[in-house]
């Protein structure tokens, strides 16, 4: 088979070479992408006269036809199709002959990749605004439902201090929304436009570049034709927000599987989330969230693949930017697929009120202990002693800290007094977080309506 874009080799390609250099298997998802793209710079073209009316409403034709093939799955590639690109620079010279050719004119397709990757971005990243959205829905339901259950907080795997579990479902809220927050502000430097710069110098046709802007519906046009054929920064911050959004996923995942153990069970997963053991009958394995916890190491790899590949990379263009789009699909396969699973377990996760508390030490009451002092007139740093030597004495005594005597804790301070047993009331004790973002009843409700405001706005926007 003849070489493509051969006109300067005198042999062919190796077999090998062939199948090593193709990037079809991979780029073919872009067939979308590219049919708007070309059907965007026919129409160029015809401002140019590269095209005349005629033609260019017959080539249109042709493009639509060939979506309507791949949309039917019935496009059948052939041995000389590279890459997506020459695929349908082919079927389209099948359909309306040598006009078609024309359609490669003032182009490489070194900005045909980079468009089609950045119109794939574009609509990609808005369906990951909405799935995150949808997850933070669940998570502000599950938010609402659990609002007056109290349970223990921890720091260095230790029981730290008591939280409405409203209020930790909520922490989760408003990550995501840190997520959509950097998806959107991404989805600003994805909307540039880079057809028209050609392979490396800018196109030598006498383009209307806006004419392409506005045909792709894109914001900007690229100011430099070397950094627009060049560039995957945009790229490489979809894979770190991606791995970012996972990373958040897996941290909550563990503590799912953590609360889900015979040795908390403060949640229960669902059936339809769970899998059993090959070997163990009664097992009930987490292995939705655990699989959540690999995804992002898969994640982050993609990230670190893409970096690597572009460190010390000449300008402009080399054949090493084709691996780019394998870590890309896979992280947007992967990420996806991740947030409707974990929105899967939030929305059909059991709460087990009975234990929730069943299992917390007087020690989480410490620190309310030390701003009892505090309130009595002792220094922080004062009552902060007092309350470790406080605990040091129940551990003596083999005594919980609300066990112990007056005159054994007054043995301490003279701050202490009969309304020290007051203290140990796990209502009591989260009502003192009053304070905004924390996790007293009416500031988490606020969180929650906050919560409200944000998912109406933003669908709001929507229309």
């Amino acid at each position: 088979m003849p070489k493509l874009w051969g006109g300067r080799f005198a042999i062919s390609s190796s077999k090998l070479m062939e199948e090593f250099n193709d990037s079809l298997p991979v780029d073919k998802n872009l067939w979308r992408e590219e049919i708007k793209a070309s059907s965007a710079y026919a129409v160029a073209l015809a401002e140019a006269q590269v095209f005349s009316r005629k033609e260019l409403a017959l080539v249109q034709k042709a493009f639509h036809a060939i979506e309507k093939e791949f949309s039917d799955g019935k496009f059948t590639y052939r041995p000389g199709d590279e890459d997506i690109h020459t695929a349908i620079e082919r079927r389209l010279v099948e359909k309306v002959g040598a006009i078609g050719k024309r359609i490669h004119s003032g182009r490489s397709r070194n900005e045909q990749v980079v468009t089609d990757e950045r119109i794939f971005l574009k609509n990609t990243v808005d369906k990951i605004i909405g799935v995150i959205a949808a997850l933070q829905n669940s998570t502000a339901k599950l938010a609402s439902d659990t609002v007056d259950d109290i349970v223990p907080s921890y720091t260095h795997m230790q029981q730290a201090q008591l939280i409405r579990l409203g209020h930790y479902f909520m922490s989760l809220f408003f990550m995501l929304e840190n997520d959509i927050r950097r998806f959107m502000d991404l989805r600003k430097r994805i909307d540039v436009l880079p057809l028209g710069s050609g392979a490396v110098a800018g196109s030598t046709l006498k383009l209307n570049r806006n004419i392409l802007k506005k045909e792709l519906n894109f914001a900007s046009l690229s100011p430099n034709s070397i950094a627009a054929v060049s560039d995957r920064d945009f790229i490489g911050e979809f894979l770190f927000a991606a791995a970012q959004t996972l990373i958040h996923l897996s941290r909550y995942a563990e503590d799912l599987i953590v609360w889900n153990s015979a040795e908390f069970r403060f949640v229960e997963l669902d059936d339809m989330y769970s899998t059993g053991s090959s070997m163990m009958p009664q097992k009930k394995n987490p292995d939705s969230l655990e699989l959540i916890r690999g995804k992002a190491a898969r994640a982050i790899a993609n990230l670190n693949s893409l970096l690597v590949l572009q460190k010390g990379l000449p300008l402009t263009y080399s054949k090493d930017l084709q691996e780019d789009k394998e870590a890309l699909f896979d992280s947007v396969e992967t990420l996806v697929n991740s947030l409707r699973v974990f929105d899967g377990v939030i929305s059909t996760l059991k709460i087990k009120r009975q234990n929730l508390s069943g299992n917390v030490d007087d020690s989480i009451y410490a620190t309310d202990i030390a701003d009892y002092l505090t309130e009595r007139g002792t220094p922080f740093r004062d009552a902060h002693s007092i309350v470790g030597k406080l605990v040091l004495l129940a551990i003596d005594q083999k005594k919980r800290l609300k066990n112990l005597t007056i005159d054994e804790i007054k043995s301490l301070s003279d701050k202490f007094s009969e309304d020290y047993y007051q203290i140990f009331d796990p209502e009591k004790s989260v009502e003192r977080h009053d304070v905004y973002g924390g996790t007293s009843l009416r500031r988490v409700n606020e969180q929650i309506r906050l919560a409200t405001r944000i998912l109406s706005e933003r669908e709001a926007g929507k229309k």
